[in-house]
């Protein structure tokens, strides 16, 4: 399966930055006044959607398959969404494509986004309820972050390469 959208357009940006900037500003607004529950109200909203995204960044450095299909849709319909609320709210062009991915995973690296996957598949059973919503947004926000300059040049000047490698070690270890 290839995927049907690899390049992120200001439409798609939108809705990859609004997703943060909305959860972070609620999550401000309901503590600032109370300091001592900040540090309960991060873990329960704030690391939920950071996680999200971080899974979200690293799938969308593979580029078939299941998980590359699913990031390709997500990219799609971000840039669509996106796209339509731009011109709607400002009537302006925001089709233009801003950043397209240029650092893959190998298939050691994808060995390595899989066994993130099993752990996630594994353990959403026993995610806290409340934490999964914050999580499935944190995904796609994080898969329309990755085709970025900016979490997606720190993903794929970091995190690419550290999976790449980490999953060359454990093949060579292993196999």
């Amino acid at each position: 399966m290839n995927v049907p959208a690899a390049s992120l357009t200001i439409g798609g940006l939108l809705v990859g930055m609004a997703i943060p900037i909305w959860h972070t500003s609620r999550f401000a607004m309901a503590n600032i006044k109370n300091s001592s529950a900040a540090m309960k109200g991060a873990v329960d909203d704030l690391v939920p959607l950071a996680a999200g995204m971080g899974y979200g960044a690293i799938a969308t450095a593979t580029t078939s398959g299941l998980i590359g299909f699913a990031t390709g849709a997500i990219t799609w319909l971000g840039n669509g969404a996106g796209t339509l609320a731009m011109w709607g709210a400002t009537g302006g062009d925001a089709d233009l494509a801003v950043r397209s991915a240029s650092n893959e995973l190998t298939g050691m690296g994808n060995l390595i986004l899989l066994l993130l996957t099993v752990v996630v598949v594994g353990a959403w059973k026993k995610v806290p309820t409340k934490w999964k919503s914050k999580m499935r947004v944190g995904m796609v926000s994080g898969v329309l972050l990755g085709l970025s300059a900016t979490l997606g040049g720190a993903v794929m000047a970091t995190v690419i390469p550290a999976a790449n490698s980490a999953g060359a070690a454990l093949v060579g270890t292993i196999a």
